[in-house]
Formats: structure tokens, sequence, C-alpha cells
């Protein structure tokens, strides 16, 4: 019997629903590791990694500063309900039927995006734009202290959570949807993991702008406050058919989502219920060697093996905040976080075969390098730390390469204290 089977969600959930209080300063990231890089940064002692890392940073603020802003109005399509402020994208895996006239129902091809999906008619690349660009804006900021940055990254803020004309509404009800079989399913809620991987900190970092106003902590704060009790109730997400009981990864980003914007809010309560589910998801999604057969399954197996991780990671690093230990946690199988890690260190090494499925023409093995530090740090593991220090990014351009950027970022100015 699973942790979820002896601890059904709503029962733990129903009674620390969320209020709108004060947001916590940060969530993911560590105020004195920042600080101290930011000095760094700006003195005789800067290295050239560092150095390239933040200039690849300005490049791409300067980029998302002229993006924006972003609205959930502005789509093409209109949702079900009628209304444009509802957040609305088509499966990207899901594709016409060529045996029917009219394409419906749609089918599912694993692995093979539809590029219906990702236009200017959905909210799908929207949601993507506005959350890296945010995220950019706000971090260029904090390094750089330029007020430029703080307006922009606000006012983008305003525009897709606050203001009325152009808001978007507090939940997914039409995120994923798939023509001729459902207007929106669960599997939505991965599109707004980024609302809280990349948004609560840069959110954060934003509110220390002189810009920032009482209004504006109130506004942002009451919106994930809805968002999550809309999250923990409804029946796409939360409910007893709804992602919460999805057993691959986007059931681990549902309980990211959860214990992120609680935590933030200040709910420590069910931000650390939502930590200890982790477990559950420890028992149930690793094998002893640390493979995953939920995401072995898939065509891009290497992609949704990180992709599974990378939740769990953030997960375990709000453990460390609230006193519980996740890295150490072993399923009956002897399968741990720490050994899902270990097994793609194994193949870091491009040149060493990849054992199962790899639709991908390149295997991207640069995007693990912020898991292994994030773990190596927190285990004190010398050569996860080196795994991600000794990888050379120097060939990546925000142009072509923005994953590459963004884990070289992590590695040089906000997870390794120099």
């Amino acid at each position: 019997m699973t942790v979820l089977n002896k601890m059904p969600l709503m029962a733990c959930i129903i009674s620390v629903l969320s209020s709108p209080i004060m947001a916590s300063e940060f969530v993911f990231l560590e105020p004195q590791i920042l600080a101290s890089n930011r000095a760094l940064l700006h003195s005789d002692d800067v290295t050239m990694s560092m150095k390239h890392s933040y200039q690849l940073l300005l490049e791409e603020a300067d980029i998302a500063i002229q993006a924006g802003p972003f609205s959930v109005t502005h789509k093409g399509m209109t949702p079900p309900s009628g209304d444009k402020h509802d957040y609305m994208s088509i499966s990207p895996y899901w594709w016409p039927d060529e045996n029917k006239a009219d394409g419906l129902p749609w089918v599912r091809h694993d692995g093979k995006t539809n590029p219906a999906s990702k236009t200017d008619q959905t909210d799908s690349k929207r949601i993507g734009n506005f959350t890296r660009s945010v995220r950019a804006i706000a971090l260029a900021y904090y390094f750089s202290q330029d007020e430029q940055y703080a307006q922009k990254g606000i006012h983008y803020i305003r525009t897709w959570f606050i203001n009325e004309p152009t808001r978007m509404n507090p939940n997914v009800k039409f995120g994923q949807g798939v023509p001729g079989v459902a207007d929106g399913r669960r599997s939505g809620i991965i599109d707004t993991r980024t609302l809280v991987e990349r948004m609560l900190d840069s959110i954060a970092i934003l509110s220390s702008s002189p810009h920032w106003t009482e209004a504006d902590e109130l506004a942002i704060n009451q919106w994930y406050s809805e968002y999550l009790d809309w999250m923990i109730i409804d029946d796409l997400s939360g409910g007893p058919k709804g992602e919460a009981y999805s057993a691959n990864n986007h059931g681990t980003w549902y309980d990211y989502q959860l214990a992120g914007i609680a935590y933030f809010l200040g709910n420590k309560a069910l931000a650390k219920q939502m930590v200890q589910k982790g477990k559950m998801r420890i028992d149930t999604q690793f094998e002893a060697d640390g493979s995953q057969p939920h995401e072995i399954e898939r065509t891009r197996a290497y992609h949704y093996h990180y992709f599974s991780l990378d939740p769990l990671v953030g997960i375990a690093q709000l453990g460390d905040k609230l006193g519980i230990d996740l890295w150490k946690y072993k399923n009956e199988k002897g399968g741990s976080l720490i050994e899902g890690i270990s097994f793609m260190a194994n193949y870091h090494d491009p040149a060493i075969k990849w054992p199962y499925s790899q639709k991908d023409k390149r295997r991207r093995v640069e995007r693990m390098t912020p898991l292994y530090l994030k773990a190596g740090i927190a285990l004190n593991k010398a050569e996860w730390i080196r795994l991600a220090t000794e990888t050379d990014f120097s060939s990546f351009t925000v142009k072509n390469d923005l994953s590459e950027v963004w884990a070289q970022r992590d590695i040089e100015l906000l997870y390794l204290k120099k």
C-alpha cells in the first residue's frame, strides 16, 4: 500500500487551504548565495565563466524587455467558457486522425509535437514566453540593480496576473484539450509548472524594487491563493481522478506546484505535507537502480527521466528548508532520489549509449547539470558538483540553446556559492 493510499490527498490538505498572506522572500533560491555571487560578479575576482553567464543573462533579458507584455486575452481562439481570461492550450502530442474525414477524435503520437499546439491561437507558447521573460528580467535586475528591468518585469506581472482587462483567471480548466476528446484535461497542469518554477522567486526579487506596491503584493498573493485552492479542489487537478494521482512526472509536477505555492504564501503546513508526499513518488517511480519505469515507456525516455527528477529535486530542496530529508529516503526496492540521480550520471558522457528509447537527435546531457549541483550540495557529493562545474558551456548561445544557458546560470550565478 502506498503512502497515497494510506493518506488521501483531500483529507490531508482540505484543512489548510490557502489564504492571501505575505509571500516568502525566496522559495527555491538562497538569498545568502545570491548576495555573495552578486558581490563577486562585480569584483576583480570574478571568473570568466561567471562573467560569461552574466553576459548571456543580460542578452536574454534585453530580448525579453522587447517581447511583452503577455496576456491570455491575446490568443486567437476563445475557450469553451467564452472567456478569453481562461487559460487554454492543446495537448502537444495529439494529431488529427488521418483515417477520419474530420480528423476527430484526435489520436496520440508520443514525442511527436503537433505545431498547432504551439501557435498564438492558444496560450501554451505564450505562458512559456511570459515566464522565461520575467525570470530573465528579474535576475538581470537582481545582479545589475538596474531599475529599468524591475519596471518592465513588474509591468509584465501586472498584465498577466492583476490588471482586470488582461489577467488570467486562476484555473487551468481548458489546459491541454484534445479536439473530439475533451475541452480540457488534467495534464494541463503541466503547462503551469513555470508559474512556480520560474515565477515565484522572480516575484520575490522584483518585490524588492520601489516600483512594487503593497497593492501588487496583495493582488499576487490573492491570485496564487485562488489558484492553489483550485488545484486542490477541482476534479481536473486535485480531485480523485485528477493530476494529483498521476503516476508519472505529471503527478510530481503537481506536487511541486502545491509545495512551492504553499511555501511562497507562508503555508508551511501544506508545504510540509507535499514534501512528505514526495516519499510516495519515490515509492512508485524508482527501481533499485534509479531507473524510472513510467518514463522508460516514453519515446523520449532520457528527457522524461530528467523531467521527472527536476520537480522532485525542487521538492527535496524545500524539504531542507522545512526539516524533512527527502534525499535519503528509500523505497522497498532500494530506489531513491539519490539512485535516480546516480543513474543519470552514468550516462552524462554522450559517448555512452542510453539503454532506452531516445527520439531526440541529441541527448542534451547539460540539462541535468543543475540537478547534479543541487543534489551534490545537499548531500556533500563532490563528484556530482564536479560533474556540473566541469561541463563545458562555452559553445551555447541564447538564440539556439536556452536550456543550456539556463543550466550554466544555475551553476555560475544562482546555486553554487563561489
